[in-house]
């Protein structure tokens, strides 16, 4: 089973260049091998060399189309392919006579660590685990239930476990800092430290079986409702870093999101607020498959846990790096220190650095329900289209007010797109961006693709009704005159909420004299009077923007 993560640029949108519209999903099985008239921007070198490629269909939950070639790095895209008749055929098999048994030893070794659990935490609360940490009998119990944990893993075929490096104290470190983080499998470091803390949803406490096991380890909950739950997570981080008692240590994983560790992306500052020493900690996963990567775009959960428990067995390391005390200026500083210790982390490790952060995710995201052409790659297109200067200009609005009149537009090639954005031929990010939009690599891209993701990056902050006002003229010649499939593809664009049959029942509410048409204005007339209902219309998504990279989303590691 030749399985592989993609490393370089692998598309991860589900439609198709030029029309915005869903790819069919295919099997999700196991698979063997024009002038316009209608201003100009400008831009440094983009740090992207376009190569020609191969354009080849990928195993995905997506089903995504995957294009081989860029080379800058998109850490949430996740492919597996298997191209070996012989690992798919042990997959089936091993699925038959291995997985029911190792299914069977998870549950039972999961709920022997819920009892253990249960055992050690009779007579105390949640307050009383917050106040001091376990002692005595309680404390080898606890043992017990982290043993019982690891062989809930062995069971799921991780069979070696190899740690390297020294271990800190909790008075050493207080803060263990670990990356990169890119599957659930991740957690077997806590089980198999100690088990240091972990910080929490408060949430986590209620789940069935899990919840009494993560309460044993003393987390440090985190209360989304309470506005000052950041100040009160470092206040206890820092509490139990100062204190005389023997707390665990508390694990977090800087990234906040899980990649495919082609990269370390932006560690978020929580950690390192307290401006405690930590103590870094790498996971690899030196396998011959990657059957366990679990990303924004790529295969699910439960496709993951089939592949993983089908392997006869996995390895996964745990590298322990020295100790790192925070300077002055990092004490001061959380993201200096995150920074720095990010850098020490990914020279470790071999890989770069990359601009992106957990807010991307949250940005594809809402890209991808708002039937935004490849939103896997919606970052890179916005930091080249504001390295063109278009963010700030117009062009994008002036294309879409004629665009229904202009011919081609599915079919543009590099000289005509550049044309109509006014932009150098010989600007290296006209290329770029090119190429990003050339999804299906045939030397052309369309132009309602370009003109969809530029209007979603310039509002992608505004509420739906901003945006899919903007998008009119994609759709219909006039806001006045919207006939039902005009209208229908355009609310296909309002964030999933609206889907074809209610977008023709609400145009059919409109239309009450049935002329076949009905105004945007009529349309906003409507969601007003029943506000109750399209409330998600109004709702501005405000994304945490990041500062602009200078010189590139990924910085190489020394």
């Amino acid at each position: 089973m030749n399985t592989s993560t993609v490393n370089r640029c692998r598309r991860s949108s589900t439609t198709p260049a030029g029309t915005g519209e869903d790819v069919p999903p295919a099997q999700l099985g196991v698979d063997v091998g024009g002038d316009g008239d209608c201003g100009s921007g400008g831009g440094g070198v983009g740090g992207v060399a376009v190569t020609p490629s191969c354009l080849t269909k990928r195993d995905s939950e997506e089903d995504a189309w995957a294009s081989k070639g860029y080379n800058y790095i998109n850490p949430f895209v996740h492919r597996i392919e298997i191209d070996s008749h012989i690992e798919v055929a042990k997959t089936y098999v091993l699925t038959l006579l291995l997985l029911p048994l190792r299914v069977v030893g998870c549950v039972l070794s999961l709920l022997s660590a819920w009892m253990f659990s249960c055992i050690g935490l009779y007579g105390l609360t949640l307050d009383d685990l917050k106040e001091k940490p376990l002692t005595g009998w309680r404390k080898q119990v606890q043992y017990m239930t982290a043993c019982a944990m690891r062989m809930v893993y062995t069971f799921g075929s991780f069979h070696y476990v190899s740690m390297k490096g020294r271990p800190a104290t909790p008075k050493e470190a207080p803060i263990l800092v670990v990356a990169p983080h890119s599957s659930y499998v991740d957690s077997i470091l806590v089980v198999a430290s100690g088990p240091p803390s972990i910080v929490a949803k408060r949430e986590t406490a209620d789940i069935p079986l899990l919840g009494r096991i993560i309460n044993y380890a003393q987390p440090i909950y985190v209360q989304r409702e309470d506005p000052n739950s950041r100040q009160n997570t470092i206040r206890d981080i820092v509490a139990r870093a100062r204190s005389t008692d023997d707390w665990p240590q508390v694990v977090i994983f800087a990234e906040g999101t899980c990649t495919n560790r082609t990269a370390l992306i932006k560690f978020k500052p929580g950690a390192f607020y307290p401006g405690v020493p930590v103590q870094p900690v790498l996971l690899k996963y030196p396998n011959k498959f990657d059957t366990f990567t679990w990303t924004w775009d790529g295969p699910g959960v439960l496709r993951l846990l089939w592949l993983t428990m089908t392997q006869f067995y996995n390895r996964c390391e745990i590298e322990y790096l020295p100790v790192y005390t925070p300077s002055p200026d990092e004490v001061a500083d959380a993201n200096l220190y995150a920074n720095n210790v990010r850098e020490v982390m990914a020279k470790a490790l071999g890989v770069p650095t990359s601009d992106y952060s957990f807010e991307d995710v949250i940005v594809m995201s809402r890209a991808r329900d708002m039937k935004i052409p490849f939103p896997g790659d919606i970052v890179e297109i916005e930091r080249t289209i504001e390295k063109l200067g278009l963010v700030e200009s117009q062009r994008d609005k002036e294309l879409c007010e004629c665009y229904l009149r202009l011919p081609g537009t599915d079919k543009l090639d590099i000289i005509t797109f550049g044309e109509l954005l006014r932009i150098d031929l010989k600007n290296p990010d006209l290329h770029k961006l090119f190429a990003l939009l050339d999804h299906r690599r045939a030397g052309t891209v369309s132009l309602k693709s370009f003109l969809l993701c530029s209007l979603f990056c310039k509002l992608k902050n505004s509420d739906l009704l901003t945006f899919l006002r903007a998008l009119i003229n994609l759709y219909s010649e006039s806001s006045q005159k919207i006939d039902r499939e005009s209208f229908v593809r355009l609310m296909r664009h309002a964030g999933g909420k609206l889907n074809e049959q209610k977008a023709q029942a609400l145009f059919y509410a409109l239309d009450t004299n049935n002329l076949g048409y009905v105004s945007f204005d009529s349309f906003v007339e409507h969601t007003e009077k029943q506000k109750s209902s399209y409330k998600f219309l109004y709702h501005k998504s405000e994304h945490i923007r990041r500062p602009k990279a200078a010189g590139g989303a990924t910085t190489p590691a020394n």
